[in-house]
């Protein structure tokens, strides 16, 4: 197998040739994300004894699936369908940036371009998620800024 080039714009500008032809390669967080995913083992053998084989394990995982998601949601017909896809994309690109932020201050040269382009991909696939409309019959889930807080009332004897 060929890895890509060190930069993600050269790797941009010549598509791999399983995708040569195919819209999906105008979707630029799925660009991001095969390049991710391809450069993935190569870059995280770099890391060597400094981390457990678990995190290493954990995040190349986590790195293959972002691509896989977008692709498979991409290809569906039905929002709800790419909408849930979507979503799971979404779930690895945040499991990511964790696994990224467990490695704690080891010294890995290629951190900053993985951890700028995951959250470029969360932005999009954030967008792409809002942007999708409501099935039928059903609000449209929005965002919150914050987690919610479980209130207690003062009144309760529990």
């Amino acid at each position: 197998m060929t890895l890509p080039s060190l930069s993600f714009a050269s790797y941009e500008g010549s598509p791999p040739e399983s995708y040569a032809g195919d819209p999906i390669w105008r979707t630029r967080m799925f660009r991001m994300a095969t390049y991710l995913g391809t450069r993935c083992h190569t870059d995280v053998a770099q890391l060597g004894s400094r981390v457990s084989l678990h995190v290493a394990h954990q995040f190349v995982r986590a790195i293959a699936s972002i691509a896989a998601n977008i692709s498979e949601g991409y290809s569906r017909g039905a929002n709800a369908d790419r909408l849930r896809f979507y979503t799971y994309a979404l779930g690895s690109t945040r499991e990511s940036l964790a696994w990224i932020d467990a490695l704690g201050e080891t010294p890995w040269p290629p951190r900053a371009e993985y951890r700028d382009l995951l959250v470029q991909i969360r932005r999009q696939l954030l967008t792409a998620i809002k942007a999708m409309p409501p099935r039928s019959g059903q609000m449209k889930v929005v965002a919150r800024k914050h987690a919610p807080i479980a209130h207690r009332n003062p009144d309760s004897q529990s």
